[in-house]
């Protein structure tokens, strides 16, 4: 034990950090297994939607299994193992919510109108707006230059009320791709924090007992491993400038 209080608190608290940055570093290994690497993914696209989710305790309410049949028509069957591997490799800050806006409005330029209503209907649009975007779309597929003299609603051009509609269509697709990526997000980042929390426990009961540690002290040094390992150096050094500080007064 240190002589100094400062120093014993201190390099305290610095051993917990450490202990957290490495369960951090065991889960961040454990990454090689499907599972764990695909944490949260359940909250974009459900199992029953095409073998997305893993194999979850209970059902997670997910967002984007509507625009399934827009993404597989841009990206063929194997949709599912694209999404998949971005979202391991970067989740929301990666290319993943870029692939998937590009492959709804791809999407929906192969599919008929009907398909599309449907789509929109699941997505909460009301019918008849469901309809009028529908309607927008097919209408831009199809639309050609006007000839002299001929206005734009005449040469297939949308209308207002349909422009309108497909404009609500595409910011209630924005809006649901974004949220789900913040739920799938927030579940990663817990499932991970608990992982590692499992894993300080296991490594400071396996080492405390060994070395005769109270057990009560092994699970408080587990489940504060992980919290501490972002702040341990500074919380470091502030333990010891409050320990000098309160010296200096007595």
């Amino acid at each position: 034990m240190a002589d100094n209080p400062a120093d014993y608190l201190g390099t305290t608290a610095l051993a917990v950090g450490a202990l957290g940055a490495a369960a951090y570093g065991v889960v961040d290994g454990l990454k090689l297994l499907p599972w764990v690497d695909l944490a949260g993914f359940e909250r974009l696209f459900s199992r029953r939607a095409g073998v997305g989710g893993r194999t979850w305790i209970g059902v997670s309410r997910v967002a984007l299994d509507p625009l399934l049949p827009a993404l597989t028509a841009a990206y063929g069957q194997d949709v599912m193992d694209l999404l998949k591997a971005q979202y391991r490799s970067g989740r929301s800050a990666g290319d993943l919510p870029r692939t998937l806006r590009q492959g709804v409005r791809i999407g929906f330029g192969l599919l008929a109108a009907e398909e599309i209503a449907a789509i929109a209907g699941r997505l909460g649009i009301d019918p008849a707006v469901a309809g009028q975007a529908a309607a927008a779309l097919s209408r831009l597929r199809g639309l050609r230059p006007p000839a002299y003299g001929e206005s734009p609603a005449q040469a297939g051009a949308p209308t207002e009320d349909e422009r309108a509609a497909l404009a609500r269509l595409e910011n209630a697709i924005d809006a649901r791709i974004d949220a789900a990526l913040a739920l799938a997000e927030r579940q990663y980042v817990t499932q991970t924090k608990v992982l590692a929390m499992l894993v300080a426990l296991a490594i400071a009961f396996g080492v405390g007992l060994s070395l005769g540690a109270a057990p009560v002290a092994c699970f408080l040094v587990g489940i504060a491993a992980v919290p501490l390992a972002p702040v341990a150096k500074d919380l470091a050094t502030a333990l010891q400038a409050a320990v000098q500080a309160l010296k200096g007064r007595g």
